[in-house]
């Protein structure tokens, strides 16, 4: 195991309680996005020193929380919880210069003549697409959390039209939140993409960094961190072709594909290679683990008698 939450040293930021009351709701043990149960635990403990166990995939690589919120705990979470721990001083305007400055439309370059209309799906303000405003294009956004999108619409994106397919749409950094992400990216490609329509995918990408550095992204409110070959398995087996990508987080798929098995399992092998790799690189013996297991002592079976005191003689 990478992180332990007895481990004082694996403190990333300051110590809080990430859902206050959580013992009131319900949580569950859930399968792998590929469909799979068999995994290795990696940590116990969250960035912010919350217990929260998650394991990597021994099938596709791909790090998840289980157990995990059941999908009425998660609506309470994000109704109640989440704005006010992770945003709780931010303003519209402040995430609207955040998000513009990580804009997301100079990745475009090369494909913007594929698309006139976007949806931003789960874009907070929407500053990270509102450059495509200046391109000409007509942009839209679906978001949960009102006081942001509210912002958005009075500074020109539409809010979005649940009747209408776009050519674009863009889930950045949402993905990671989905309690299934086969099932929500799959009602995303039905019901907002045009067929043959462009759809991007932001998420960290946790085999371009060392597993130490993992523990950086680990908090309550994801539940899933995929490696590169893990992602474009997942998204192939909805029928999406991967097209463009970045080194950093960005991957741009064509939706309407026909599923390829053999390309699925390809891609998720790579991905379960990679995750083991990098844990083992993380769990090689050091003269400090060496140390560690010289002061170790064995725990006694529970069920071996005591040792018995030998009687004095009279």
């Amino acid at each position: 195991m990478l992180f332990d939450i007895n481990n004082g040293d694996y403190k990333f930021r300051e110590e809080f309680d990430e859902f206050p009351d959580i013992e009131k709701h319900t949580v569950e043990y859930t399968r792998c996005t590929c469909g799979s149960t068999e995994a290795t635990v990696v940590s116990t403990v969250s960035r912010h020193r919350n217990f929260q166990p998650i394991v990597a995939c021994e099938r596709c690589g791909t790090l998840r929380a289980t157990p995990y919120f059941t999908e009425e705990t998660a609506a309470h979470y994000y109704r109640n919880v989440y704005g006010n721990v992770k945003r709780t001083d931010r303003s519209p305007q402040q995430l609207f210069r955040e998000q513009r400055a990580l804009s997301l439309v100079p990745f475009f370059e090369g494909v913007m003549d594929r698309f006139e209309t976007v949806l931003d799906y789960g874009g907070g303000a929407g500053g990270k697409t509102a450059d495509f405003l200046d391109k000409g294009k007509v942009l839209s956004l679906y978001e949960v959390e009102n006081k942001y999108s509210h912002f958005a619409f009075e500074n020109g994106i539409q809010p979005h039209d649940p009747v209408k397919r776009y050519d674009l749409v863009v889930v950045s950094h949402v993905i990671e939140h989905m309690i299934d992400p086969v099932r929500q990216m799959r009602q995303i490609i039905e019901e907002c993409c045009t067929p043959g329509g462009l759809l991007l995918v932001a998420t960290p990408i946790i085999d371009r960094q060392r597993a130490r550095q993992w523990l950086q992204h680990f908090h309550i409110a994801h539940k899933y961190y995929f490696t590169e070959d893990a992602l474009i398995g997942l998204m192939a087996g909805l029928g999406c072709t991967l097209i463009k990508q970045n080194n950093a987080d960005a991957f741009l798929f064509e939706v309407g594909s026909k599923t390829d098995s053999e390309t699925v399992e390809r891609h998720y092998r790579a991905g379960a290679e990679k995750t083991r790799a990098a844990i083992a690189r993380e769990m090689r013996p050091s003269f400090r683990t060496f140390l560690k297991c010289l002061k170790a002592r064995r725990p006694q079976p529970h069920n071996q008698a005591a040792p018995r005191t030998p009687e004095l003689s009279p």
